[in-house]
């Protein structure tokens, strides 16, 4: 019972009686609150979205029980296992080392990626990432490494320029459109038309422009280096006969080696054309005709006449 008195301290003791018991309740709301609170407390940390750490199962050396422990956090490692008494405790990665994932490494790991040819730095070693590798500009990733853009050559252009992960495609120009370049970038270029009062003094094509002007503008010396250097692009002659008529002709022993390639012959006759005098220039076709050019001369007579054609009273600067 929670009150208890005798017939004569009955009605003096009732007022006491349930000030006592009014007490007693309290303490039970307060003692049944805090324990709804301790089990309320995980289900509101749950849905508040905190996360306990991960933990791995540890076997202690000295009493032989398998403790749970705590794991590290990424950027950290163990430095000493937990015991029945005292928690995991973790160090940080020290410079050059990272560990990403929670872990119970001894040590943190080495940032061992490098970056290699054709390679840039996209995000540096953190204390809980690895270096991160890009290919540069210009390069894109085949397997585990990056190789450059392939490049069109003259008579191509670019198709569909190349990318971090795919390669330059190149296309053939097609008609009225050339390339005289070697590029990753660039694509054909449409032929210029000749103005009004110009003539057509070499037709373009697939490696070269149309070169406009007047039978008067053959004069010019740049005219001229760009006339020939297009009449030499249209050739199609073996390399190993260009270089036997270059050697005969042209070429002097002092200046070294000719190349073999024949892209890279066709570059040596266009650099010493831009560096001829006006005086040499208007003695190739003479040169051209009593030489082994015999398809290039031969080109240039057609041209000539062509020319002479468009206008009558063109008189040439050269003997053909």
């Amino acid at each position: 019972m929670l009150c208890s008195f005798s017939f004569t301290e009955r009605y003096v003791g009732t007022g006491k009686c349930l000030w006592t018991m009014h007490q007693r309740y309290n303490i039970f709301l307060k003692k049944t609150k805090k324990t709804f609170l301790l089990l309320l407390l995980p289900v509101l940390l749950l849905l508040s979205g905190v996360e306990s750490s991960p933990t791995f199962e540890h076997q202690d050396a000295f009493t032989g029980n398998v403790l749970i422990c705590d794991k590290c956090p990424p950027g950290t490692h163990i430095t000493e296992y937990c015991t029945a008494t005292t928690p995991t405790v973790c160090a940080p990665c020290r410079r050059h080392h990272f560990t990403e994932l929670w872990n119970y490494l001894p040590k943190c790991l080495y940032c061992s990626n490098f970056c290699t040819e054709n390679q840039e730095v996209e995000t540096e070693c953190t204390v809980t990432s690895n270096r991160v590798c890009r290919c540069k500009d210009g390069s894109y990733l085949t397997g585990d490494s990056c190789v450059r853009h392939k490049e069109c050559g003259p008579g191509r252009g670019v198709l569909t320029k190349g990318t971090l992960q795919r390669n330059t495609v190149c296309e053939r120009c097609s008609g009225g459109y050339f390339s005289t370049s070697l590029s990753a970038l660039e694509s054909c270029v449409k032929h210029q038309e000749c103005a009004s009062g110009q003539i057509e003094l070499l037709r373009g094509s697939v490696h070269q422009d149309t070169v406009c002007g007047s039978c008067e503008d053959l004069a010019n010396v740049e005219t001229l280096r760009t006339f020939f250097s297009g009449l030499f692009s249209l050739n199609r002659m073996r390399a190993v006969k260009i270089r036997k008529c270059i050697a005969r002709h042209i070429h002097n022993a002092k200046e070294g080696p000719l190349p073999k390639q024949r892209m890279a012959l066709m570059d040596w006759i266009r650099a010493r054309l831009a560096q001829a005098p006006k005086e040499q220039l208007n003695a190739l076709p003479k040169m051209l005709k009593t030489s082994h050019f015999c398809t290039i001369a031969e080109k240039l007579e057609t041209i000539f006449n062509e020319i002479k054609e468009q206008s009558p009273n063109c008189t040439l600067p050269f003997d053909v």
